[in-house]
């Protein structure tokens, strides 16, 4: 079994390495195929052959045959779910969701922007809530967003066109439910290049959109989302281990066992809680310190402490087999920004200017 999973990793590895090197052909190259063949398709169709070459596709059972699904409005369950308690029970979730999502989605009009493309953020956020209402008419959970990645779409050569044909293919697959038979043909590995290549260019448009003097705050502005990412990884280690599930839940006491290792896992539970904010309001206070606009980085941290207080960053709570976000104050971070905001405001007066400037 350790040999066929062994074998199974090196097969996988080899088909990322393969379509990670059409696109980075493709697209760092600024060549393309003959025949005018988009680089995405060979990158999909190439390590979809791999896949089905190697065994690694078809991926589980086969899919039953496809068949119409009408979508059924659920109008009377969303009534009744305000009489029924569960707005303030998810509050929390709801609260936090929202804001994120708003946050994201005004991320992404910005980097729209610095791709040279402008979009009235009123009218687009307009439509963005009109689209998740609609949704949750139907019984979709998840809210639309305006999408990530626009800089990377736009050098793979989409236009508006792009989006309106995603809109109607997804449409098309949910009801006739062939989403399951795509799952089944095409592995993820055989895409996820492209994925990974939009991630690259939207950290480079994040060095190359702001002035070079900034480019400490565009680091620091990735941390927070980094360290989400390594508490995420720690508890996937530890659902794989069997906590969260029969070996028992999450509980308090895990802290003190990473800290045996010298990992201070508490602080990437509470980054991750909040996390775009954290992002975000770091980046700009420290562009204010780097263009020494004291009451500008004072009042960024002043907000930080003020998110904190309402617990949207860094509080959080334990779960069954998770942490969650919990709406009460963080006050070591509520002090801690606080101490920053005095700290940086009073700089005019206890700092003068260093040699080199």
């Amino acid at each position: 079994m350790h040999v066929m999973n062994r074998h199974l990793l090196l097969i996988l590895l080899a088909l990322g390495l393969i379509t990670l090197a059409v696109v980075m052909l493709t697209y760092f190259g600024r060549v393309r195929f003959k025949g005018h063949i988009p680089g995405g398709i060979v990158a999909v169709g190439l390590g979809t052959l791999i896949a089905w070459w190697t065994g690694v596709a078809p991926v589980g059972a086969r899919p039953e045959a496809a068949a119409l699904h009408q979508p059924t409005p659920v109008i009377g369950d969303l009534l009744a779910s305000f009489s029924g308690g569960h707005i303030v029970a998810y509050a929390s979730v709801i609260l936090a969701m929202g804001l994120f999502n708003v946050l994201g989605a005004l991320q992404n009009i910005e980097s729209a922007e610095a791709a040279g493309d402008a979009y009235d953020t009123r009218y687009s956020l307009t439509v963005n809530g009109i689209g998740s209402l609609a949704a949750a008419l139907f019984g979709s959970a998840f809210p639309t967003t305006i999408y990530i990645g626009h800089p990377g779409w736009k050098a793979l050569g989409a236009r508006a066109g792009y989006s309106v044909l995603n809109g109607i293919f997804v449409t098309v697959i949910c009801v006739t439910g062939t989403l399951a038979w795509i799952a089944w043909a095409i592995p993820i590995d055989a895409g996820m290049a492209i994925v990974l290549w939009i991630g690259i260019v939207i950290v480079a448009q994040a060095f190359q959109a702001t002035p070079r003097e900034h480019a400490p705050a565009v680091v620091v502005g990735l941390l927070p989302g980094i360290g989400a990412w390594g508490a995420l990884m720690a508890k996937n280690g530890l659902r794989a281990a069997g906590l969260g599930g029969s070996a028992g839940p999450f509980s308090e006491s895990l802290i003190g066992e990473f800290q045996k290792s010298d990992t201070w896992i508490h602080g990437a539970f509470a980054i991750e809680q909040g996390f775009l904010f954290t992002a975000m309001i770091l980046s700009a206070a420290v562009v204010g310190v780097i263009e020494r606009r004291w009451t500008v980085a004072a009042l960024w941290c002043a907000s930080a402490a003020l998110l904190s207080a309402c617990g949207l960053m860094h509080s959080y709570a334990w779960t069954f087999g998770d942490t969650a976000l919990r709406l009460t104050p963080a006050w070591p971070y509520v002090i801690g920004y606080a101490g920053m905001a005095i700290l940086f405001y009073s700089a005019r007066w206890t700092t003068e200017e260093g040699e080199g400037h």
